[in-house]
C-alpha cells in the first residue's frame, strides 16, 4: 500500500504535517531520526523535492533518509535533476529557486558528491503493483513500459512532459495536456509537475501537484484506497502562480 505525495518544493513543514496525518511517526534508523510509515505502507514521492520553497535542503534530506531506510520511493523531478546536474558540476542557471537550494545545501554541509550519488540512482518513473500503477513526475505513456526507468529516452516525458515547443509570456514552456489526450485507461498514472488547485482524475491519470509552494495544498493519494489526504500551505512561498492560492 502506497502513499503517493505530490511536489514538495521545500515545504518541509507541510510535508511533516502530511506524513503525521497519515500515521507516520518519528523513529530512529541507523542513527538517523526518520519518519517511519505505518505497517504495510510506504511513501512514494513524485519528485521536485527542492527549489522555490523555504527549506529545500531539509526536505531533500528528509526524503533521502526515508528512501535509504526503505520507507519511501522517489522518482526524479525536473528540479531534482537540475540540482543533480549542479552537483555534477554542469553549467546550470541558478533560477526558479535553485539559488536558494544550493545555498541551503551549503549551510547544511551537503556534499556535491553525496547529492550526485543519491539522485543519479533515482529512477525517472516507478512501476508498482505489478505494473498496475505508474508514478512519474510529469508524464508517462505506454510506449515507455519496456524502457528502463534510467533510460535517457524516458527523460523528456517523465521529467518535463510533452510541449508544443513554444514558450509562454511567463517564460515557461507551452505544455500539452497529455492526460486529456490519453486513449488508454490502464495502467493508472499518478504524476505531479503541473500544479492544479484540486487533484485531477482524467483518463486513468491522477494529477496530485496542488501547488503547496504557491499557497495551495500538499496532496497525497493513498493507493489502493484512492483516498486523498491534504495539508493546506502555511503561507504562499512563491507568488509566480497566484491562481493556486486560496487567498486570491
Amino acid at each position: 500500500m502506497y502513499d503517493i505525495i505530490g511536489d514538495i518544493h521545500g515545504c518541509t513543514y507541510e510535508l511533516s504535517l502530511l506524513l503525521e496525518k497519515m500515521g507516520y511517526e518519528w523513529d530512529t534508523f541507523d542513527g538517523t531520526i526518520i519518519y517511519k510509515p505505518p505497517d504495510g505502507r510506504k511513501a512514494v514521492f513524485v519528485g521536485d523535492l527542492v527549489d522555490r520553497g523555504y527549506s529545500s535542503a531539509t526536505a531533500y534530506c528528509l526524503v533521502r533518509d526515508m528512501v535509504r531506510a526503505g520507507f519511501a520511493l522517489l522518482c526524479r523531478g525536473n528540479h531534482d535533476d537540475k540540482f543533480m546536474r549542479w552537483a555534477k558540476g554542469n553549467n546550470v542557471i541558478l533560477n526558479h529557486g535553485l539559488d536558494k537550494t544550493t545555498e541551503d545545501a551549503g549551510r547544511m554541509g551537503l556534499s556535491k558528491e553525496g547529492i550526485l550519488d543519491f539522485l543519479k540512482n533515482t529512477p525517472m518513473y516507478l512501476s508498482l503493483d505489478d505494473g498496475k500503477l505508474i508514478v512519474a513526475h510529469a508524464a508517462w505513456r505506454n510506449s515507455l513500459k519496456d524502457k528502463s526507468p534510467f533510460d535517457k529516452k524516458c527523460r523528456t516525458w517523465c521529467l518535463y512532459g510533452p510541449t508544443t515547443g513554444k514558450t509562454l509570456e511567463n517564460g515557461l514552456p507551452d505544455r500539452i495536456d497529455w492526460a486529456a489526450e490519453r486513449k488508454e485507461t490502464e495502467p493508472l498514472i499518478v504524476y505531479g509537475h503541473q500544479p492544479y488547485k484540486e487533484p485531477r482524475y482524467l483518463n486513468g491519470t491522477y494529477a496530485i501537484d496542488t501547488g503547496c509552494v504557491f499557497g495551495g495544498h500538499l496532496t497525497a493519494l493513498r493507493y489502493p484506497e484512492m483516498e486523498i489526504v491534504q495539508i493546506k500551505a502555511n503561507r504562499t512561498y512563491d507568488n509566480s502562480k497566484p491562481d493556486i492560492s486560496d487567498d486570491i
